[in-house]
C-alpha cells in the first residue's frame, strides 16, 4: 500500500525551487543578456519657402497653408528663398506663431550670401515672446490650490 500522505510529494521526488532573476543574474553559467539600443526617432517637418513669391500676403498665405495639418514635432526646418526674403517682412514672428508649442526646435535656412540671417534671431525673440506670454496666460487660467 501507499505510505505517502495526501498533498505529500512521492519519496525522491521534490519540487526544483524557483530561482529569482537577482539569484540567475549572479550565476556565471549564465550568459549575459543581450542589450539592444533603441534607436531615437524624431519627427522633422519641413517647410518649403523657395517659390516665386510677389507679396507678403503669398508668403503668409503659403507658411499658413503647409503647416495647417502639422503636429507637434521635434523639429521644424523652415527653407526660405530670396524672394519670400525680400517680399515679406516679419517672416520671424510667423514662423515662430506657428511652431512656438509645436516644435522643440526650429531651423530656418536662408540662401548662402544672403543679409537675411537675422530672420532666426527674430524668430527666436518672437518664440521666447510667445512662450512667456502662454506661460502667463496658463498661470492665470489655473485653478488656486
Amino acid at each position: 500500500m501507499n505510505t505517502r500522505r495526501p498533498g505529500e510529494w512521492p519519496a525522491g521526488l521534490r519540487p526544483v525551487p524557483a530561482t529569482s532573476s537577482d539569484e540567475t543574474a549572479e550565476q556565471p553559467s549564465l550568459a549575459p543578456p543581450v542589450q539592444v539600443p533603441v534607436p531615437e526617432v524624431r519627427l522633422v517637418v519641413t517647410v518649403d519657402l523657395t517659390g516665386r513669391y510677389d507679396t507678403h500676403d503669398e508668403v503668409i498665405r503659403d507658411l499658413y497653408e503647409q503647416t495647417r495639418y502639422s503636429t507637434d514635432c521635434h523639429t521644424a526646418i523652415v527653407r526660405l528663398g530670396a524672394d519670400a526674403l525680400r517680399v515679406s517682412s516679419g517672416l520671424g514672428s510667423a514662423i515662430a506663431s506657428r511652431f512656438f508649442l509645436a516644435a522643440r526646435e526650429v531651423e530656418i535656412h536662408v540662401p548662402a550670401g544672403t543679409r537675411w540671417a537675422f530672420v532666426a534671431a527674430e524668430a527666436q525673440q518672437h518664440m521666447r515672446h510667445y512662450a512667456a506670454d502662454h506661460a502667463q496666460l496658463l498661470n492665470q487660467t489655473r485653478a488656486p490650490g
